[in-house]
């Protein structure tokens, strides 16, 4: 296989499974986490219409340090977020992680920055946020 470097200095390859002509360039890409997003610039092999791209060596290093960033960012309001409706609602860890997700230790584990809840239980989450009387609701179902 060809160093990557010697790879990198060139212009234009074509694309290993699809065959398409990709030619190197700068280009703005969005990274998405859990509803949040972040554009990035990133240099990597691009075709002429919307096809996979290239990336070689370091080229996607700024997707991936979005990427962690977003993660990490949706972590901490994660956290915050959890406490927040258990607090709101006047449950107990176990309480909330019983009725919410019917995990036993869920709400700890989100408290504490350990796990992620589905993107059901966040949007859920967030319906609760906004009207804590919808505990009530949930209960009685």
């Amino acid at each position: 296989m060809r160093d990557e470097i010697a790879i990198m200095a060139e212009t234009t390859m074509i694309h290993p499974e699809t065959g398409a002509v990709l030619t190197r360039q700068r280009r703005m890409e969005t990274v998405e986490y859990m509803g949040r997003k972040k554009i990035v610039e990133v240099v990597g092999f691009f075709p002429a219409d919307d096809g996979d791209a290239v990336f070689i060596g370091s080229d996607a290093d700024p997707m991936d340090d979005a990427f962690i960033e977003l993660r990490n960012l949706y972590r901490s309001e994660m956290k915050i977020l959890a406490k927040s409706v258990r607090k709101a609602t006047r449950l107990t860890q176990k309480e909330a992680s019983q009725l919410l997700t019917g995990s036993p230790n869920s709400f700890s584990k989100y408290e504490r920055g350990e796990a992620q809840p589905s993107w059901p239980t966040f949007l859920l989450l967030k319906l609760i946020a906004a009207d804590p009387s919808l505990i009530d609701k949930i209960k009685a179902a």
